[in-house]
């Protein structure tokens, strides 16, 4: 039987109900004496209208308590009384199903299919953890072994530059020179690569000082403005002396805030001025740097969001705006 059946059968004794009390009342006055067969409709109807409505109840209560997974919860020590009469609720093998039935086909269906991609997740998780592991230590070692190769090329043509064996012109030693500058940048490109595996893996420690990031802000303001000289940009600088401290390490967050600002001011517009304030909103502190390029993926850039993000900070980046935010709880 389909539940608007059912409901219309829970319906009609109440109608009828409300005809044998209009009957009572008619038949109520005095002197007048109400007909047998109406009172014995009116305690029929009573009655199936108890019987039908808690039947109906008991029905789509259950099949509702079931649809949202209750029957999964384990054994009560006292079974309330819906549970006395839940096997009497529930349809029989031969009834045909009813809307309940395909609102429980559905859900059985979508839950069945979020378990199994609840389970695919976890193995996916689990897959892309162990390779970004494995990719974080074969990116130390190969870094590790090009670090090595570049001092054999390094150290040679610094003995060369410093010692002369034998006569140079000019061009032979501006392009050991330039060799040397080149070796000693990419030396440094290894070192960012291997200190961001080192971070991904767990494998460097980091100190939990006190910082002053009014003072470590301060301290980077006359590098960017000699880098913003050359190319045109302005570097203005608001940093409230009252910040609060963070705890962590002084040397690599400088480290962090240096290749992030100074990324921003080379890579600005020419003739433009980056803006670079600070400012205690609620238990957080927010640096903004304006009116500067988003940057781009970089060895620079991925060391400092890495170490910025193992000192509880959050890098934010839109056009023209990056936002490091350090949650609390912070010192004074």
């Amino acid at each position: 039987m389909r539940i608007s059946q059912r409901l219309f059968l829970a319906v009609m004794p109440a109608i009828v109900g409300l005809f044998t009390v209009a009957a009572l009342a008619y038949w109520g006055h005095l002197y007048r004496a109400a007909p047998e067969w109406v009172v014995v409709v009116a305690a029929v109807s009573a009655v199936g209208s108890l019987v039908l409505a808690w039947q109906n109840t008991r029905y789509v209560a259950r099949r509702i308590e079931r649809l949202a997974g209750d029957s999964g919860r384990g054994a009560r020590a006292m079974p309330s009384p819906l549970s006395v009469v839940r096997s009497a609720a529930l349809p029989g093998a031969g009834a045909p199903p009813d809307e309940i039935d395909s609102i429980e086909a559905v859900v059985d269906r979508l839950t069945s299919a979020v378990t199994v991609a609840e389970a695919d997740s976890r193995v996916r998780e689990a897959v892309v953890s162990e390779r970004v592991q494995e990719y974080a230590v074969l990116l130390a070692e190969a870094s590790a072994a090009v670090s090595r190769q570049l001092d054999e090329v390094r150290i040679p043509l610094h003995i060369l530059l410093e010692n002369h064996f034998g006569q140079l012109n000019e061009n032979q030693e501006e392009m050991l020179e330039a060799a040397r500058r080149a070796s000693e940048a990419a030396e440094l490109e290894v070192h960012r690569l291997r200190e961001i595996a080192q971070l991904d893996r767990g494998a460097l420690s980091i100190r939990r000082d006190q910082v002053r990031l009014s003072e470590l802000l301060q301290s980077l303001r006359p590098q960017l403005v000699a880098d913003g000289e050359p190319i045109g940009v302005s570097v203005a600088m608001d940093i409230p002396p009252g910040l609060p401290r963070v705890a962590g390490d002084r040397v690599r967050l400088q480290e962090a805030f240096e290749l992030l600002l100074r990324y921003i001011v080379r890579h600005a517009a020419a003739g433009t001025s980056i803006a670079i304030t600070a400012q205690v909103i609620g238990t957080r502190v927010a640096i903004e740097a304006l009116n500067g390029p988003a940057p781009t993926l970089d060895p620079d850039i991925a060391l400092a969001r890495r170490v910025l993000l193992a000192h509880g900070a959050t890098v934010q980046e839109a056009e023209g705006k990056t936002v490091v935010t350090f949650q609390g709880p912070l010192g004074s």
